[in-house]
Formats: C-alpha cells, sequence, structure tokens
C-alpha cells in the first residue's frame, strides 16, 4: 500500500519530477568526476612504477622518513643504509610475487656548463684525433691559428687587470700562464704535440674565462643495466648502457635537451613545441621574447666558434638568405622569426645550420665532472655513456626525463658518504694518531679525509672533462660487492598478477621473523609532490560532491515542502480511512528515496553515455607536462562497478534527506485539521 501511495504520487505530479532530474544531474556530475579522477590516479600510479618506483619500496626502519622519487621543495629525507643488503636482496627475491629489486639513491648534484674556450679547445682536440693526413695537418693549422688569436685577445683583456691584482699570486701565476700561450714557442710545440698543449690550455687557461653557468643535474643512483631490464618503460635514446661494474651516467634526455643544447636551439624547440599548441607570435608576448633572447645571445655564439665552423655557417646562411654579409647580420636577419617563416627556418636550422654549431656541451663518451650538494672538495668525474627517457611520460618536458641515473658508487661519492670499510679504516687512523673518541659516523671530508680512496684513481674511460679541469678521480670499475656496499632502499617490482597487499604481508612477516629492520612504502608515500596532486584532486571532488549535494538537498527540500502542502488534504482523507501516521511518514520516504535512486540511475546512465562517447577511444592528452599525471599520451577514463555503487547510494541518501522535513510535515497533519483545509 506504501509503495502504490508513492507511485501514485510521482505520476499524479510532475513537479516532483524536478527531483529526480536533480538527482540524475548530480549523478551524472559525479559518474564523469570519478571516473576522470579515478582515471588519474591510475595513470599517475602506473608512470611512478614504471619510472622508477616500482610496485613497493623498502627501507630501513630506522630512517626519519621516506624514500621520495620525485621530491618536493623539502628536499629528500634522510635515509639508513640497509644493513647487508646483498643478503637482503637475496631474501627479498625469494618472496612469493617479488619480480626484481632494484637497488637505489636519489639526489643531486652540479655541473658548471663551461665557456667559449672549452667548446674552442674540444674543436682542435676533435681534429687532433684523427688519423694523419695532410688534410688532417692544414686544418689543425688552421684552428690552431684561430685559437692563437682568440687566446691574444684573452691575453690584451688580462694585462688590462693586471696592475689591479698585482699582488695576488695566484692572479699573477694566471698572467704568466697566458704569456706562455701565446709565445711563439708554445706554438711551435703544439703543432707537434698537441695534446700536452691543450690539456695545458684546459687546465691552467680555461679557467680564466669561467667556469659557465652551473647545472643542476636530479640524479638516481642504481644497478643501470638491472635498472633498464626491470622498468618496461625504459628507452635507451642515444649511446649504450654501461657494462656491469662500471662508473657512469645516463642522462635523462629531458635534461639533456634542457640544459646541454645549444641555447638558441632549445628556444626553438620550445617555440616549435608553443605553435603546435596554437600559439602565434602575434598574439603571444612569450614567443616574441624567446626570438629576441636568441638575437641577444648572438655575439656568444659567435665566440664559441672556431674558423671552421663560422666559414662553414657563413656559406649556409648566404646561400639560404641569397646574399653575402658578416656572419653576426646573417644569423640575425635568419633568427628574426614571425609566423610566416619559422616552419621553413626551423626546418633549416636543424638540417642546414646544425651541423656547424656546437649543438650540444656534451656527448655521450665525454666526461662529466659533478659535484654533490655537499661537496666541498674536487668534484667526481663520470663518464656520459647517453641519454634515456621514459616511453610516453611527457617527452622531454616531464620531471621523470628530467632525472638521470649514476651507478651506486658515483652515488655514493656525491653524498659524501664513506662505506663501512672505509669509515673502520678511517677509524683506524685516528686510533694511530691518538685521535679517537666516542664511536660516531665519519664522513669523507671530515679530519681532512680525501674523497678520492684510489691509489692511482683516474677519468672514467681515459677521457678529459669537458667541463670542468679534474687531475684525479675514483676509479671507472667496482665490484658487485662495492655496489652493494651501503644501499639506502630498493624498488620492488612484482610479477604480473601479484598483489602488492599481499607481498607487502608476506615481506613484514620475513622481517618479524628474521628481525630485520625494514619497512616499505607504496607508490602513494614515494611519488612525492606527484602523489600530493592526485591527493589534492581527490579533496577537491569530494568537496565538489559536498557542494552539489547541498545544492540538490536544499532545492530538493523546498519542491518537496510545497508539494507536502498541497496534500494536505489528500493526507488527511487517507489519515480518515485508516492509514497511519508512520505509514504517511514511510510512504513520503518512499516517494523521496524512487526519485532518488530514478535519478541517479538515469544520470550513471548519462554519465557512462557521455565517457563511451565522447572519451571512448581515449582523449589525447597533447601537453607534456601532463602526461607523466595522465599516465601517458592518451587519458582512458573508465566507469568502475564501485563508482556507479558509491553515486548512486549516495545521491539517494541526498535525496532521502531532503524527504525527512517534508515526510515529517506532511504525516504530522491531523485528520481534521487536512479534511477542513481540503473543503476550504
Amino acid at each position: 500500500m506504501v509503495l502504490s501511495f508513492a507511485l501514485r504520487s510521482i505520476l499524479a505530479r510532475p513537479r516532483s519530477w524536478l527531483v529526480a532530474l536533480l538527482a540524475a544531474w548530480m549523478a551524472g556530475l559525479l559518474t564523469l568526476g570519478l571516473a576522470l579522477v579515478g582515471s588519474i590516479a591510475d595513470g599517475t600510479r602506473k608512470s611512478l612504477i614504471e619510472s622508477g618506483a616500482g610496485d613497493l619500496q623498502v627501507f630501513n626502519s630506522a630512517s626519519a622518513g621516506v624514500p621520495q622519487m620525485l621530491p618536493g621543495p623539502g628536499g629528500s629525507p634522510e635515509l639508513v643504509p640497509l644493513p647487508d643488503y646483498a643478503a637482503l636482496e637475496t631474501r627479498l627475491r625469494a618472496v612469493e610475487g617479488v619480480a626484481e629489486v632494484v637497488p637505489l639513491e636519489g639526489g643531486g648534484a652540479t655541473v658548471f656548463r663551461g665557456n667559449y674556450l672549452d667548446d674552442r679547445f674540444a674543436a682542435v682536440r676533435a681534429v687532433a684525433r684523427e688519423p694523419a693526413s695532410e688534410e688532417r695537418r692544414a686544418r689543425l693549422g688552421r684552428l690552431a691559428e684561430d685559437l692563437r688569436h682568440t687566446l691574444e685577445r684573452v691575453a690584451r683583456d688580462a694585462h688590462r687587470r693586471e696592475e689591479a691584482f698585482a699582488n695576488d699570486a695566484s692572479a699573477q701565476e694566471d698572467f704568466r700562464a697566458l704569456e706562455e700561450a701565446v709565445s711563439e714557442r708554445f706554438w711551435a710545440r703544439f703543432a707537434e704535440e698537441p695534446f700536452p698543449a691543450l690539456e695545458f690550455l684546459e687546465n691552467r687557461v680555461a679557467r680564466q674565462a669561467g667556469e659557465g653557468a652551473s647545472i643542476d643535474v636530479d640524479y638516481l643512483g642504481t644497478d643501470m643495466p638491472l635498472f633498464a631490464r626491470a622498468f618496461s618503460r625504459f628507452e635507451l635514446v642515444t649511446g649504450e648502457l654501461p657494462p656491469p661494474g662500471a662508473r657512469g651516467l645516463l642522462l635523462g634526455h629531458g635534461a639533456y635537451e634542457q640544459h646541454f643544447k645549444l641555447s638558441i636551439a632549445s628556444r626553438l624547440d620550445e617555440l616549435k613545441r608553443e605553435r603546435e599548441r596554437g600559439s602565434t607570435f602575434a598574439d603571444d608576448e612569450r614567443a616574441r621574447t624567446l626570438v629576441e633572447r636568441n638575437l641577444a645571445e648572438i655575439p656568444d655564439l659567435l665566440s664559441r666558434l672556431d674558423v671552421e665552423r663560422a666559414s662553414a655557417l657563413r656559406a649556409v646562411l648566404a646561400r639560404q638568405l641569397g646574399h653575402e654579409g658578416a656572419l653576426e647580420a646573417l644569423l640575425k636577419e635568419f633568427l628574426t622569426l614571425d609566423d610566416g617563416n619559422f616552419d621553413t627556418r626551423y626546418t633549416l636550422f636543424h638540417g642546414e645550420l646544425a651541423p656547424h654549431l656546437p649543438l650540444y656541451r656534451v656527448r655521450p663518451g665525454d666526461t662529466l665532472v659533478l659535484r654533490g650538494a655537499l661537496a666541498m672538495g674536487a668534484g667526481v668525474p663520470v663518464r656520459v655513456w647517453g641519454t634515456f627517457r621514459f616511453r610516453g611520460l611527457g617527452g622531454d618536458g616531464s620531471r621523470a626525463n628530467a632525472t638521470s641515473l649514476v651507478d651506486l658508487v658515483t652515488a655514493r661519492l656525491l653524498a659524501d658518504r664513506m662505506t663501512r670499510s672505509q669509515t673502520e679504516e678511517a677509524r683506524r687512523l685516528l686510533d694511530s694518531l691518538g685521535m679517537s673518541g666516542p664511536a660516531q659516523e665519519v664522513s669523507a671530508t671530515e679530519f681532512g679525509l680525501p674523497t678520492v680512496i684510489d691509489e692511482e684513481p683516474v677519468a672514467p674511460g681515459g677521457a678529459e672533462p669537458v667541463f670542468e679541469r679534474q687531475d684525479v678521480g675514483p676509479a671507472d670499475r667496482f665490484t658487485d660487492a662495492e655496489q652493494k656496499e651501503g644501499v639506502l632502499h630498493a624498488a620492488l617490482v612484482l610479477k604480473p598478477g601479484a598483489q602488492s597487499e599481499a607481498v607487502a604481508e608476506r615481506i613484514r612477516l620475513l622481517a618479524q621473523e628474521q628481525k630485520l629492520p625494514l619497512e616499505l612504502a607504496s607508490w602513494e608515500d614515494v611519488g612525492g609532490f606527484v602523489s600530493g596532486l592526485v591527493g589534492m584532486l581527490r579533496v577537491l571532488l569530494f568537496v565538489l560532491a559536498l557542494l552539489v549535494g547541498l545544492f540538490v538537498l536544499l532545492v530538493s527540500t523546498g519542491t518537496l515542502l510545497l508539494l507536502a502542502r498541497e496534500r494536505v488534504g489528500e493526507v488527511g482523507t487517507l489519515r480518515a480511512v485508516g492509514m497511519q501516521r508512520g505509514e504517511v511518514f514511510t510512504g513520503l520516504l518512499v516517494e523521496g528515496l524512487l526519485l532518488g535512486a530514478l535519478g541517479s540511475v538515469l544520470g550513471i546512465a548519462l554519465g557512462a553515455a557521455v565517457l563511451l562517447g565522447v572519451a571512448g577511444q581515449g582523449l589525447a592528452v597533447r601537453d607534456e607536462s601532463l602526461q607523466f599525471f595522465l599516465g601517458g599520451p592518451v587519458l582512458y577514463p573508465r566507469l568502475e562497478v564501485w563508482h556507479a555503487l558509491v553515486v548512486g547510494l549516495g545521491c539517494s541518501a541526498v535525496v532521502m534527506g531532503a524527504s525527512l522535513v517534508p515526510a515529517w510535515r506532511g504525516s504530522s497533519v491531523t485528520p481534521i485539521v487536512a479534511m477542513r483545509q481540503r473543503e476550504d
């Protein structure tokens, strides 16, 4: 009877359908919101897991915080090394569901970009390494003559400053080195023995032109061959993977393109991306500013060009522009860009001009000298083996692709953290000197101890550092035991179908049984600011749901109150023929429940239809900065069953709540009062 009463009331009063429409609007909006936020969270989870975080992270429970793969402004927490990592790795691999255990250590370093003399020396060295021939001899002579004129200009500038620094011993030593570099005897020897002469110029002269701007390098210390095998999105772009046991650096391709590429070329790439998004020079002031910055940087570019490159570049520009002229004027004309000529000149720049420019300041096979964030002494020379990226995670603009990889031994050197054997040796030395005290951690710089521990250190690969001059460095090989000593945390990659919660429980039981100081963290714990953004999206969706729910509650309550007033006479008649107040109250509540349920089903169906129609094939994500958060270049919003259940129950509950007051007031009218009001 109650259900029949509710149905007849709904059918007889079309105005009550407004409540169902409000519920449908709320359900459709929340269905789309839940599907999108859920898909974004799932995409971010996959991005983090497949770019180094793994399904789980294991670390020492004595650490002050949890590992951070993408640390925010606060930096990375201080972690305590895992005890006996080699044995721990074997135990973890034996846990059911674990496929790979990848040792990790995050950190940051700095490298100096170098100056225009470094580029000149690099060009001369490249020719000097060519097989002996008349052509090589002629080219080396031309480059040497051009380099000599450049050094003479540097010497003239130095002599102007000599009087001001007459009492500075270091400055006087630099002046003498410059005088030697421009002397006749120096260049007579240069023709016969170019490499010792270049070494002298790099170590004694180039520094007088400054080290250039510094570049921050975010790195992840790891076993690079294992890392490449464990994470499916890893893709080698240039160069090669370092062989097992070899020290080295793999630059993130994003960092390589942004910081190690010629600035003019990087800005042209940025302009290309902006134009692909619809930007124009006519409307975008930032695009015009990038062009002006390129024009202002032309003199610096010319100072880095040797005579061969300058001549070839001038010939190309004259041919493309159709007239002769000075190189600086031709470059300025070529780089003056607008909407009409950009596409053509961008193609010409990379196809015709780039081969004659120092497009990249470092290439695979070169050596960089990195300085750790807390390093006080000499830097750590490390060979660049190549560049890499994670497929589909934002291209060169992604934070993930701006992170580089180094071997664990280099990471430990950059962090200025000594191994257990080094610490014990340092303590024995202090004991022998009578300086021993309470047991404490000993760092590489404490008590003046050197950070370089090898007896005869050499730069990796035998190559000279190209950014910063360095005479000594650590050995370029290490043993497996050295690599696994002092590991801070490790990523666990699970087998297909394995549940992270179940694996985590097995590892906790293992830690309890064997009394291991282990703690576990999920992708959300180690995601840093990325996980924080996903959490903010969830909070925003929750706030939106509350606001929409409040609006629907208020409007539905008002509508149902008006309808309840209109039905006072009808209610009085029903009460007069025997219907109890509780039955009337229940009937009005059931009416609200039916309206809410009907609206919820309609809204969920419409939301699902929109998702299927608009996003059935996926939503293309053209902005590279968003691709990491969305799991790749295409976002696939999916409606889960639990999404529909939560939305349906929530919307029905809101309409039921809106029905409480009208139902209470409608059922509280006495039959005699209701009958009189109906007669009136």
